[in-house]
């Protein structure tokens, strides 16, 4: 699949990062675009972002513009705002979350005539690790001193009414669920995913030169997504753990087994020291991992009526879907990314997103179980959130799949004509 000149090789890194770290700090699930820019303002410098960027490569590819119009990619994209349009266009739900969805999928598209999606993956993980790494200083260091009035710090608050201390790239809660990482996102919950999502590509899609420089992103992240205390996060990260320990073969190296056991110990006695003390950190802990799954509890009963509700309008109407409010507020908190776009989109929107993440993660070289243990920590992750309009809930799972898709296409069609001669 062919890629496209864009400037020099160092400018050309500076520029894609500058895009997509633009791109995380204004996407829809972070605090600066929920409440301190707020969402319309956010969308517009993301949207000029793009247009920016896209102005740029043209310019720099004038001469090929008939190819890069020609392109099967621009089929792919054509392609793409049928499944996205068609059923807005039929159920006449003129809602503005279409065409989100739509630019998330159309960025994607955009940027793989210029870059590779494990380019793409290393930038996104270069800035989750250097994000998370700021994020624990400020949750756990910085907070100290406009705590102790040594230092004054700009406070906002959230559109739940919590005040929050911004540190720039980090904003900490002042007194409501205070231990727990937010991070830059609206909550901890959604920074799990994220996190969850650099893991990922940190072990199973990049190359690095040096083992070292991974295993020190793992570490980062993994402290990161314990300081988050999402319940999804913690099962998230210990399956994820056990697919690591198992295919990389861990379980041969009796240092990596030691780190293992003391991590083990170490962690246990940090749960008996805060079960002891009985302080704020507990009650966070206990709302986690107990009363969380008390019958009747509110976040249990959302999340299974998230699931049955969405299959019950997709079930409904296969094909179009129902309408973006009513099945976004049929529920109190409407959270199942994959079964609400299966709901709105219908069967090929709910199932090009599916595509999308197979096509990231099956790698036949992995075995089965390791694929498909990887799909169900992936699918865990952004089902228990509603991130269907976020560009990094879709933005390298489809590169990949455009990536890996057109190749399978050709190589198809390539069969099909030697069979027919």
């Amino acid at each position: 699949m062919k890629q496209y000149g864009f400037s020099e090789g160092r400018v050309k890194s500076f520029l894609i990062t500058v895009l997509l770290f633009g791109m995380l700090l204004l996407s829809r699930n972070t605090l600066i675009s929920t409440s301190l820019l707020g969402f319309y303002r956010s969308q517009f410098l993301m949207i000029l972002l793009i247009f920016l960027m896209a102005a740029l490569f043209l310019i720099l590819n004038w001469n090929d513009l008939k190819c890069i119009f020609t392109d099967k990619r621009i089929i792919i994209a054509v392609g793409i705002c049928g499944i996205v349009m068609l059923p807005m266009i039929v159920k006449r739900d003129w809602q503005m979350m279409y065409l989100s969805i739509l630019m998330c999928l159309m960025f994607a598209v955009f940027l793989t005539f210029f870059v590779s999606y494990k380019d793409v993956a290393k930038v996104y993980v270069v800035s989750i690790a250097v994000l998370s790494a700021y994020s624990v200083v400020a949750t756990y260091g910085l907070r100290l001193l406009p705590d102790s009035g040594l230092l004054s710090v700009p406070v906002f608050t959230n559109t739940n009414n919590v005040e929050f201390y911004n540190f720039g790239l980090a904003f900490v809660s002042q007194s409501y669920v205070k231990n727990r990482n937010f991070g830059i996102f609206r909550e901890p919950g959604v920074y799990q995913y994220f996190l969850l999502l650099a893991l990922f590509l940190n072990n199973f899609t990049i190359s690095w030169q040096k083992t070292s420089k991974c295993w020190l992103i793992n570490g980062i992240l993994t402290v990161t997504m314990l300081t988050t205390m999402a319940t999804g996060g913690f099962v998230e990260l210990g399956i994820l753990a056990v697919i690591l320990f198992f295919h990389k073969k861990l379980y041969r190296s009796r240092t990596a087994c030691l780190i293992v056991a003391a991590g083990f110990i170490i962690g246990l006695i940090g749960v008996g020291m805060i079960i002891r003390q009985r302080g704020q950190l507990y009650w966070e802990l206990y709302g986690m991992f107990v009363s969380k799954f008390l019958p009747g509890e509110e976040s249990g009963i959302d999340r299974v009526n998230s699931i049955l509700t969405n299959a019950m309008y997709f079930i409904r109407n296969p094909f179009a879907g129902e309408t973006v409010s009513e099945v976004l507020y049929s529920v109190q908190n409407n959270t199942s990314s994959t079964t609400i776009l299966f709901a709105i989109l219908g069967l090929f929107g709910g199932s090009l997103n599916i595509a999308a993440w197979f096509a990231l993660v099956w790698k036949r070289e992995q075995g089965i179980m390791t694929n498909l243990g990887l799909l169900l920590v992936l699918f865990m992750s952004f089902n228990t959130q509603n991130l269907v309009a976020d560009v990094f809930f879709w933005l390298i799972p489809t590169m990949a799949l455009i990536e890996r898709g057109i190749p399978l296409l050709e190589r198809l069609k390539q069969r099909s004509v030697e069979h027919g001669a």
